[in-house]
């Protein structure tokens, strides 16, 4: 339905991939009739509650 690789799908879903290609995000956005735009700007994760992920590195910020 996507035309995107299984394994690339599970490292999205199981958050082994942080930074998806625009390329990916578009492939997933057609997949539900949506623009990128659209897709990044979908209310049901707008007002998600994110945890917080202290162990990242906030170095680059």
């Amino acid at each position: 339905m996507s035309n995107i690789s299984q394994s690339t799908l599970d490292n999205l879903v199981n958050r082994r991939t942080f930074n998806p290609r625009i390329k990916t995000l578009h492939k997933i956005a057609n997949a539900f009739n949506m623009t990128v735009a659209e897709f990044l700007n979908f209310p049901a994760i707008n007002n998600y509650s994110f945890e917080d992920d202290s162990d990242e590195d906030d170095s680059d910020e």
